[in-house]
């Protein structure tokens, strides 16, 4: 019967996938919902020697999954995250490095009559390039400080065509396609991964400014309890010696004694001293 090839075709597939993913130590899911196919060329270019990039229906990839559950504990996890139209990449490296090229990857599209904004969609001052009519005729109805250069329209400021939330109009759509604004940003959605335990997605998101901002802060605060507690390293030493050799002078120039390059500065500290008494008296 067709039911019975299909679902032994399934298994088939189950079964090859499995062991595909058998040669990589970490899996990760990724949603490509209206990801476009140049995206998906671009993220299997950047992760070439690094990992695999499979596309499959849920039910494989799910099937796959958990028959490894008992060589890779967890791994079943990533079943819940079979929904909608996904994709699995399987690498060699850390999932947190594979996310950090996951979330490269970006592409700038029209937004389609009917959508919901999810943010302002704003039109910048000045030229259109655009005759008065036709597809910016939206923007006068809709009150937009306009005026006519050389036959062209003109925008005085600048003007938000769709607030977030709003539905897209025929008319706005057209407008924006018109003057080349693709408001619209894809990308991938980064779901989950495994590496021998199960990391959430909003777990691989790293923020690379502030992790160096991070590191930055915590060896500047290394280094200085290195100075501190006179640990000597390479970066330590040379402002332990320093701190030692001021403090050496303060303790001359105040005490009793004093090392023979530090005797003219301690006379001349003196003399200011006096100076200032004497001028105190003939007050």
């Amino acid at each position: 019967m067709p039911s019975e090839q299909i679902l032994l075709k399934k298994r088939e597939l189950s079964s090859q996938l499995a062991e595909k993913i058998k040669e990589y130590p970490a899996i990760m899911v990724i949603g490509i919902q209206g990801a476009s196919g140049h995206m998906m060329s671009e993220l299997r270019a950047r992760l070439r020697g690094l990992g695999e990039v499979k596309v499959a229906k849920n039910s494989v990839v799910v099937r796959a999954l958990t028959s490894l559950q008992r060589e890779r504990p967890g791994i079943e996890k990533l079943t819940d995250l079979m929904k909608g139209s996904n994709a699995i990449i399987l690498s060699k490296v850390s999932p947190f490095l594979v996310s950090t090229t996951v979330e490269e990857i970006k592409q700038a599209d029209w937004i389609k009559s009917g959508a919901t904004a999810k943010t302002d969609v704003v039109i910048p001052a000045g030229d259109l390039g655009l005759p008065p009519g036709g597809p910016a005729t939206i923007l006068t109805d809709m009150g937009a400080k306009t005026r006519i250069v050389k036959g062209m329209l003109r925008l005085d400021e600048d003007f938000t065509l769709i607030r977030a939330g709003e539905k897209v109009s025929a008319a706005a759509a057209a407008l924006l396609m018109a003057l080349d604004i693709r408001p619209i940003q894809l990308s991938f959605e980064i779901k989950g991964a495994w590496d021998g335990i199960f990391i959430p997605g909003e777990e691989l998101h790293i923020d690379i400014e502030k992790y160096e901002r991070d590191l930055t802060e915590a060896r500047m605060k290394a280094l200085t309890l290195a100075v501190e507690s006179e640990i000597f390293t390479d970066e330590s030493t040379p402002l332990i010696l320093q701190r030692a050799a001021q403090r050496a002078v303060a303790m001359a120039q105040t005490g009793a004694f004093y090392a023979p390059d530090e005797l003219e500065l301690a006379l001349k500290k003196a003399a200011s001293s006096a100076a200032l008494v004497k001028a105190l008296a003939n007050l």
